[in-house]
């Protein structure tokens, strides 16, 4: 019987430090991930890992958006890839969906200015 107990003591021991390591990991992770949004927030200029880090895009996907001109970039040495963060959160800002509330103020204001 004790060494059953032993067995199973053993066993929650590892199965208590295998947790204790996953959340030290994903904490970590977290803290790396809060610093490097930190460290681009503090930036004007970026390069594409720091826009993927504030738009959430996949690298590839920016590198598509800037070959069709849709994303703008600079290029100074004709290879690297630089962003102006203002023009970045400006482009992230395009096509701005209003709330219905919005909405139904502008719909209201238009029928009493036209008397319709």
């Amino acid at each position: 019987m004790s060494l059953i107990f032993r067995n199973m003591e053993e066993i929650i021991k590892q199965l208590m430090e295998s947790i204790d390591e996953a959340i030290d990991g994903k904490v970590a992770e977290k803290i790396r991930a809060i610093g490097v949004r930190g460290y681009v927030l503090n930036k004007s200029m970026l390069d594409i890992d720091d826009v993927a880090v504030l738009t959430g895009l996949s690298k590839s996907h920016i590198y598509k958006l800037t070959s069709k001109r849709v994303l703008p970039c600079y290029k100074p040495n004709g290879k690297l890839m630089y962003f102006d963060k203002s023009e970045v959160e400006a482009w992230m800002r395009q096509n701005r969906i209003e709330p219905n509330e919005e909405a139904e103020q502008r719909a209201l204001a238009y029928v009493v200015e036209k008397g319709v």
